[in-house]
């Protein structure tokens, strides 16, 4: 019988490449790691790593393992939650990751209704961006997270988590109050403006350089920054214009105009991660329900 703790350091170890990134995911030393794969290549009798530098390459065996791997993961995941589900009770611990904007706006009331209507229920919550709380999701770390996708990017496609969408949002132009600007605003308009851009959201500034491709442009960026008080704050000086998710803009007061983009339209859409099968299980599907009901009220109208 295999065991499936290390079929899932082996389905970690096919995402990540490297031992010390699967152990430092999954709880474990390197050498942890690297001792139950080498028992499971004991119990399957076959190769299963072979080493290309200083990454580990899976063999045809490893490969096919990790594709049953999924499955069985995620019928094991199934099984706990039915088994939970017979005793009833909404009660223990629950890890939720969240990206700061929606830490700030809807996921706290959804956790405090949640915890009113289950006293024994603790929610744990962790801020972390979308690629970081997906692994997160999947290796077991955290049960729950809140992620973000920008249109014009690549989807979240991964066998070992499931993805419910939430609701889709506008990306905004942030401009100066008193500039002239149409409602809805074409992004071929803003091609003579400096920006402000994300500094380490990849996503955001992925999305405005493909947009600003597609409207025929390459754009200036002038300033950089991760804070988005700080981008509001320069767009407000005169500084230059800037692209935002609106649910990041119903904290901001700075004195700034915004207007949904079009040519290209530009959204992004925020869902709920859940391990798969584990969405059954009492404590997540009570957190979950309370994170669809804020979401929905803070949806675009």
């Amino acid at each position: 019988m295999l065991e499936p703790r290390r079929l899932r350091l082996l389905r970690e170890l096919a995402h990540r490449g490297t031992i010390a990134a699967t152990a430092e995911a999954c709880g474990y030393t390197p050498s942890g790691v690297s001792q139950q794969l080498a028992l499971l290549e004991r119990e399957v009798r076959m190769p299963l790593l072979i080493r290309e530098g200083r990454r580990l390459a899976l063999t045809e065996a490893a490969r096919v393992l990790v594709a049953h791997a999924e499955r069985v993961l995620a019928e094991l995941e199934a099984a706990e939650a039915a088994l939970a589900g017979l005793a009833g009770a909404v009660q223990g611990t629950v890890q939720l990751a969240a990206f700061p904007t929606a830490a700030a706006a809807f996921v706290p009331p959804a956790i405090a209704r949640c915890r009113a209507e289950h006293p024994d229920l603790r929610v744990v919550l962790t801020e972390l961006e979308t690629e970081e709380a997906v692994a997160a999701v999947r290796s077991g770390r955290i049960d729950l997270a809140i992620v973000y996708e920008y249109a014009l990017l690549p989807r979240v496609a991964d066998a070992g988590v499931a993805v419910e969408r939430l609701f889709t949002e506008p990306l905004l132009a942030a401009l100066p109050a008193g500039r002239a600007a149409p409602d809805p605003l074409p992004l071929e308009d803003l091609r003579d403006d400096s920006w402000i851009a994300p500094h380490s959201d990849t996503g955001l500034r992925g999305v405005l350089d493909r947009a600003c491709g597609l409207a025929g442009f390459a754009q200036t960026v002038d300033y950089a920054s991760d804070d988005y008080t700080v981008i509001v704050a320069l767009v407000a000086a005169g500084l230059g214009v800037a692209l935002l998710p609106r649910l990041a803009t119903e904290a901001l007061s700075a004195d700034v105009q915004l207007r949904p983009v079009v040519e290209p339209q530009l959204t992004r859409t925020v869902s709920l991660v859940t391990r798969a099968g584990a969405g059954a299980q009492p404590a997540v599907a009570a957190l979950a329900r309370s994170l669809r009901e804020a979401a929905y009220h803070h949806r675009p109208a």
